[in-house]
């Protein structure tokens, strides 16, 4: 299966005078229009988890849009 573009959002709780807030904000994003198979973006997922979080662990959330080819 192939994924036409994607986009991944991280985030995170925001801190003020060094206490944690009830509010979260976007910490990191990448946003592609390239074309990836569904193996690799698996593989890219687990690669920004370890990058951006450090193995600290998150909530996942997937949200998936199927649109019919142009011309169709």
């Amino acid at each position: 299966m192939h994924i036409d573009s994607y986009k991944i959002w991280s985030y995170d709780y925001d801190y003020k005078n060094g206490k944690r807030s009830k509010t979260t904000s976007i910490k990191q994003h990448l946003v592609s229009e390239e074309c990836i198979d569904s193996k690799s973006l698996i593989n890219l997922l687990s690669d920004l988890d370890t990058a951006w979080h450090n193995h600290y662990g998150k909530n996942i959330k997937v949200e998936v849009t199927f649109e019919p080819h142009e011309g169709e």
